[in-house]
Formats: structure tokens, C-alpha cells, sequence
């Protein structure tokens, strides 16, 4: 959580109990010119070598829904490997 409240762009929602986080990346994909969640996460997935899931995989949106998630999985992963890829994450946003 403090990597991700690091990010410029992106704001994530502190869960009680969980292995997945659901950000809100709208101000980030806006920043990058990006609308389209596809663009997005290939985009990413091609800077850093972070994959992650967009809102999209989780059903149809709500009409009139406008802001924009991913998916962070964080099970079976150990923290030094999660930490490298929101460090990724995180250069990719400030640049």
C-alpha cells in the first residue's frame, strides 16, 4: 500500500483482509494518453514486464462507471518480488 499511495496518478482503497488490490488508475492512464484498458496493461506489461488484470476481466462495467481499475494479485509471491514490480510500476508512472 505504500508503494502504490507512492505513485502519482494512482489511488488504492486500504482492504481489511485480502490478496488483491484493485487501484484506481484513471489519473495515471489519462496522464499517458491512455483510454483503453487493453492499451494500458500491453503498454505496461512492455515497459516494466508487470502484468496485472484490468476492471474489464471482472465483468462488464457499471453504466455510467468512469473510473478505471487493475488488479493486483499478491498471493504465492514473495515481498521482495512484489516490491521490484511496483518499483517498476511506480518508474513507469513518473516517466
Amino acid at each position: 500500500m505504500q508503494i502504490l499511495s507512492a505513485i502519482p496518478g494512482v489511488k488504492c482503497f486500504k482492504p481489511e483482509a485480502t490478496f488483491y488490490l484493485f487501484p484506481n488508475v484513471t489519473e495515471l492512464m489519462r496522464a499517458k494518453g491512455l483510454s483503453d484498458y487493453d492499451a494500458f496493461r500491453k503498454t505496461v506489461l512492455q515497459a516494466t514486464g508487470v502484468s496485472f488484470c484490468t476492471r474489464r476481466h471482472f465483468g462488464r462495467p457499471i453504466p455510467g462507471e468512469k473510473e478505471l481499475y487493475i488488479r493486483l494479485a499478491y498471493s504465492g509471491i514473495n515481498t521482495v518480488d512484489i516490491e521490484e514490480g511496483l518499483a517498476k510500476f511506480k518508474a513507469f508512472a513518473e516517466s
